[in-house]
């Protein structure tokens, strides 16, 4: 795995796909294969698009381990080869992320999706020692290095240049408390190693420093517009780039913003803006909710606004 294979292969619009679920909120695995074959025959396909399977966006908090290599299968096979899948792998116990890191490469999965161990706060040697554990119990896999400074513990650098040491560490997804100085200098120290993916709200920046591409949770529901996205970034075309992401993005983002301080999950509004358009959403499952019917309503006419097809009426 060379760092240019991973860099055409890791790009584009990096969708964490949700997980549906049924009225009995069992995992609806054929909502969740309707909805990775959407995106997919829409173009988010290698070279254009990832698929993150069993992330937070995914709800792997609240899935068993069962489930969320279930769950990490269903995507695999929904994406049939066109599109490459990361599986979700961060866990409290480094024990599930072997695991999970292993199935991911049975199943045939690009990669797995790895952060250094949270609840107890990290330090370099322990997030070393993790990803070193995955990496020396696979032989194929990819792995796309996760900053999740949320989680108490911020990867200088320098720690992010050890773990890129490790062969098929091949991506990083990129964000820092640290400020956007910072954020700069990781994008352009690690461009030429890593398939560098935003993580931060500086989709084109990333670009034009030399990123492969940016996590969006929009593409789920209208693939065609970040794909536009991404096609003008590699087209150089950046102002107009911007314009689409300042438009239509944004507006998306602060929206799910507000519900977050209501739900915390990042499905909710997904699963809604799904059933808005027409396809499968479905519930949540505790201890997160779904919107309420004035949420909705303030969600429609939003997608409405920034010119989401398929809205349907109210």
């Amino acid at each position: 795995m060379t760092p240019a294979d991973a860099k055409q292969t890791i790009c584009g619009p990096l969708i964490p796909v949700i997980t549906n679920y049924s009225d009995d909120l069992s995992v609806d695995h054929d909502a969740i294969r309707e909805n990775v074959r959407y995106v997919v025959d829409r173009g988010v396909r290698t070279g254009s698009g990832v698929l993150l399977a069993a992330g937070a966006g995914g709800d792997f908090p609240m899935l068993t381990l069962d489930e969320r290599k279930a769950v990490s299968e269903t995507i695999v096979r929904a994406a049939d080869g066109r599109t490459p899948v990361l599986v979700g792998a961060q866990d409290t116990n480094p024990a599930v992320s072997v695991e999970l890191a292993r199935f991911a490469e049975d199943i045939g999965a690009w990669g797995v999706q790895l952060a250094p161990g949270y609840y107890y706060e990290s330090s370099p040697e322990d997030a070393y020692r993790l990803f070193e554990a995955v990496h020396e119990a696979t032989s194929t896999l990819g792995i796309m290095i996760y900053n999740t400074h949320w989680e108490a513990y911020d990867m200088s650098l320098d720690d992010v240049a050890r773990l890129a040491e490790l062969p098929r560490c091949a991506a990083l997804k990129w964000s820092t408390a640290r400020g956007t100085l910072d954020y700069q200098r990781g994008v352009v120290r690690f461009r030429d190693r890593l398939a560098v993916i935003d993580n931060h709200g500086l989709q084109g920046l990333t670009h034009m420093l030399g990123g492969r591409g940016y996590i969006t949770h929009l593409c789920t529901v209208w693939p065609e517009h970040d794909l536009e996205v991404f096609r003008l970034l590699e087209a150089g075309e950046y102002a107009a780039a911007q314009e689409l992401l300042s438009t239509v993005n944004w507006p998306w983002y602060d929206f799910r913003v507000r519900m977050w301080r209501r739900t915390g999950a990042e499905s909710p509004v997904v699963n809604a803006a799904l059933e808005l358009t027409g396809r499968k959403g479905g519930p949540s499952r505790l201890p997160t909710r779904r919107l309420d019917d004035a949420e909705r309503e303030e969600l429609r006419t939003l997608l409405l606004g920034i010119g989401a097809p398929g809205v349907r009426p109210g």
